[in-house]
Formats: C-alpha cells, sequence, structure tokens
C-alpha cells in the first residue's frame, strides 16, 4: 500500500512524505496556494476522500486538492483566527467540526461552504496561556451524534446531538488544562481517559465524574496526546513531557486500556514533548508521532519499536497518514 504522510508545522505550512516519512517535500511555492511560510497547526484526512486533506492556519482552513495539486482556501468566519484543530465525520467527510484560538467552535455540514457557530465555552481568559484554545475533537466511536472537545483551558465539553448543544464535564479533574480525551467501550462499559497538565483522569460514567489516575513509572505530570492502536487491541499510547516544549519527552504504553504501563524505548531520547500520534486503521502496525521541536518518528510493528527519521521539521503541531490516491 502506498502512503502519504503530513506534517503540519510552525512555519513552513504543511509537508509531505511519499515515502513513509524517509523524505519530506511541500506544495511548490508559486503553485501550491499557501503561503509556504504560514503556520500549519494541523491536518485532517477522510477514508472516503483519498488524497484529499485539511488544514488549519492563521489565515483560515485550507484543503488540498490532489487532481490539482495545490491548497484551496475555504473562505469561513475563521479567516481571523488561528484553526488549531479539524475533524470530519467517520460517516460524512463533509461534516467538519473545527476549533479555534480563541476557544471558538465551528460546524459545517456541507464540505465547508457554510458555517455555524457553536455555543460552547463562555471562559474569556485562562492563566498560563492568556487565551482559551480548543486543543482536540473527537467523534464517539459508538454514538453517531456524539463529538467531545477539549479546551486549553476550559475542561471537557459533549455535545450528544451532533454540536448543537454542549455540556461542560469537568467535576473531579484536577486541572481544567485539558489536551486530549480517548474513549474506550471495548469493556462492556464505557472508559474515558483524559489528558491534562496534572496527569491522567478517567471516567467510568461517560465523563460526569473523573478521578485522578496514576502513571507510576512517569516521572512528570505534564501529559499531552494520546492515541489508540487502530485495532481491537486494548493498546494505545500517552505522550508525557517536563513541560509544554520542553527538553524531554516520553512516550508511554498500556496493553490493557489503561490498566498498566510501560515506557517506550526511544533512542536517541526525544528532544521535546510528544505533540501528535498518528494512527489509521488502513494499517495498524504504521504509528508516527512528533515532538513539539521538530523530531519524527515512525513505528512500522504497531508501537512496539519506534525509529527516528533522518529529517526534522523544526517547530511541528500535527502529523497524520493516510493511503495515497
Amino acid at each position: 500500500m502506498n502512503i502519504r504522510a503530513y506534517a503540519a508545522s510552525i512555519g513552513h505550512s504543511v509537508w509531505f512524505s511519499e515515502d513513509s516519512g524517509e523524505h519530506w517535500l511541500r506544495a511548490p511555492t508559486n503553485v501550491g496556494g499557501v503561503y509556504n511560510e504560514s503556520r500549519s497547526w494541523c491536518v485532517a484526512t477522510h477514508p472516503d476522500r483519498p488524497g484529499e486533506v485539511l488544514t488549519g492556519t492563521d489565515q483560515g482552513l485550507y484543503r488540498w486538492s490532489p487532481r490539482a495539486g495545490r491548497w484551496d482556501h475555504l473562505p469561513s468566519p475563521m479567516d481571523d483566527l488561528q484553526v488549531l484543530q479539524v475533524a470530519q465525520a467517520p460517516d460524512d467527510p463533509d461534516f467538519i467540526v473545527a476549533g479555534c484560538r480563541p476557544h471558538e467552535v465551528f460546524i459545517s455540514e456541507d464540505g465547508g461552504a457554510r458555517w455555524n457557530r457553536c455555543a460552547i465555552s463562555q471562559r474569556v481568559q485562562a492563566e498560563f496561556i492568556n487565551t482559551p484554545r480548543v486543543t482536540s475533537i473527537q467523534f464517539d466511536p459508538a454514538r453517531r451524534d456524539t463529538i467531545w472537545i477539549t479546551i486549553e483551558i476550559d475542561g471537557v465539553f459533549r455535545s450528544d446531538d451532533r454540536g448543537r448543544t454542549w455540556r461542560k464535564l469537568n467535576e473531579g479533574l484536577r486541572t481544567d488544562d485539558v489536551h486530549n480525551l480517548i474513549v474506550f467501550d471495548d469493556l462492556g462499559s464505557r472508559r474515558v481517559l483524559a489528558s491534562t497538565e496534572l496527569g491522567l483522569h478517567r471516567s467510568d460514567d461517560d465523563a460526569e465524574t473523573w478521578r485522578h489516575v496514576p502513571v507510576p513509572s512517569a516521572p512528570y505530570e505534564y501529559y499531552r496526546c494520546m492515541a489508540r492502536r487502530a485495532d481491537a487491541s486494548g493498546v494505545f499510547f500517552l505522550s508525557v513531557g517536563d513541560r509544554p516544549s520542553g527538553v524531554e519527552g516520553l512516550l508511554f504504553r498500556s496493553r490493557d486500556f489503561g490498566e498498566t504501563w510501560e515506557e517506550v524505548p526511544l533512542s536517541p531520547r526525544a528532544n521535546s514533548t510528544i505533540w501528535w500520534i498518528a494512527t489509521n486503521p488502513a494499517d495498524p502496525t504504521l504509528i508516527f508521532f512528533c515532538t513539539i521541536m521538530g523530531q519524527i518518528w515512525r513505528s512500522r510493528d504497531g508501537g512496539e519499536t519506534f525509529e527516528k527519521m533522518g529529517r526534522e521539521l523544526g517547530e511541528l503541531r500535527q502529523i497524520a497518514w493516510a493511503p495515497a490516491a
């Protein structure tokens, strides 16, 4: 299977790799359709649209057209915002949820032609980062109309009606500084995990209440991203860093839905916090992750081992991969 990997960078737009991360290029400046030194925060692909990619930037949302070989701007109310997260509904690639800084959330049901603003969070300021921002968007794995969003710094939000109304679900969290979230329905009952500024939290009642879950082998409490291996196993991954950008990033693996943990050996050590982990059900054995300071790592054995790619790409925020068109 031929695949293409994508890396969203701060200052060099979106990088493409046609050889599983060995080499990286950007769209040609004169015909690429996006400013090649733009800040790109996120990338999103969909199995029903092979070769097509969405990216959020400081100048709105763009879509990569594989046929034209260029980025096309999608005019929207987000053109003056930082578009930090984009996700498409698993059952409908035209249903797009975008999250921004400031922490606005917009939904399009027609592929980006029209957008509706969601009334989700009223917080106007946040400690540490000044302006709250959306850190993750998740479509529920079992409920078509349920969407999860995390906001730094305001907590966990859930909509059960496709984004029309939202509930804030923070009871029991040690902090409202929430970075990522994952939902498991494999154990006979639902388990939700959230990574935060102050460690890992777990809910067994659909996020109505939370409790802190220690990871004994982790030396730090700054937990950033999580990703499940894209298969029926209980394997998933959690990143831990010494601070938001930091000088050390650690990767932890659970084989039992978060009951126990082991550190994944990385050589050399990661140079900063691991910011995003990329999986795809097209091949559960292929996993990428990137550090905030530009390193890219790859696993070809489902996350048992990882190797660092030779090329580093400056400051990165997100990585993804998908079968090539």
